[in-house]
């Protein structure tokens, strides 16, 4: 692949041959000359006598030219222009990254993940992404929810992003129901952590509130060797011990150990080796706790 700089001189030194080319055919006869380029400002120095012998019809003549640029401009812009499918293909490229040689895994602990506004954000945005893993959600001993997320660099940098910066956890400055066609159904989300309401689908009037104590934590993020997710999920689970169980076939158990130490506090005690718990012929990958 060529550098950014290494383009931009291939670029240029092609669009200098195909000019030099032009230019032999001009002077060989092959091709007429281009007229000259003339603009209002310049047409009196360039045409001279002519310009001056009749200058309402040269200057007819100069707005004409200029008229036929910008609609030859406006012409090649139309068929640069891409379809809707080609538009989607090309966000879609721009997202893909290759995760061959490696994974970028991102560990999130968030309090409460019971309100629609946040589901469907966190699912929403992972399918955009690439991203797979999961949310589980544990109810005891204590009600938390473990966001995993696996994709490549730019992809968890936006996630990152999206889950500790853009969320709106406690319902701050929440305008109602983001997802209801009826603007009479959209309600105040009350700052600060209180009212923003959100029905539920099937014509469940009852409101949502969020909750005002709730939060989202990076745990851990570095590198993995492979994907151990195929899809981005939701599941739940009674206690801690039935979710580490989850993650234990799918060899990451030590996820759900990850966060529950750095829930009670004790993160920076926690360190641990990729290989330890999914052992691979890749060989271990060594990562520190948050």
């Amino acid at each position: 692949h060529l550098t950014k700089k290494e383009m931009k001189r291939q670029r240029k030194l092609r669009r200098a041959e195909k000019q030099r080319e032009l230019q032999d055919m001009q002077a060989a006869g092959l091709l007429p000359p281009p007229e000259p380029r003339l603009t209002l400002s310049n047409f009196m120095r360039v045409l001279g006598d002519q310009a001056v012998m009749d200058p309402s019809q040269m200057e007819q003549k100069v707005t004409e030219q200029i008229q036929a640029r910008k609609i030859k401009h406006e012409r090649m812009n139309d068929e640069r222009k891409l379809t809707r499918q080609q538009r989607k293909e090309k966000r879609a490229r721009k997202l893909e990254e290759d995760t061959s040689q490696g994974v970028t895994v991102a560990l999130y602990l968030v309090r409460d993940m019971s309100h629609r506004y946040h589901r469907t954000k966190v699912d929403l945005n992972a399918q955009q992404n690439g991203i797979t893993g999961g949310v589980l959600e544990v109810e005891r001993p204590t009600n938390l929810a473990l966001v995993i997320a696996e994709g490549g660099p730019k992809a968890i940098k936006r996630y990152t992003r999206l889950m500790t910066v853009r969320m709106k956890w406690r319902g701050e400055n929440f305008l109602g129901d983001v997802e209801s066609d009826d603007d009479d159904n959209n309600e105040d989300g009350g700052g600060g952590g209180g009212d923003g309401n959100n029905h539920e689908d099937g014509g469940d009037d009852a409101p949502q509130k969020f909750n005002p104590n709730n939060s989202c934590e990076l745990v851990w993020t570095g590198m993995g060797a492979k994907r151990m997710f195929n899809t981005f999920a939701f599941q739940k689970c009674e206690t801690a011990d039935v979710a580490r169980k989850v993650l234990e076939a799918k060899g990451v158990a030590h996820f759900m150990d990850q966060v529950l130490v750095h829930a009670s506090g004790r993160g920076s005690e926690f360190n641990f080796k990729l290989g330890a718990a999914s052992a691979n012929d890749d060989g271990d990958i060594e990562m520190g706790g948050a």
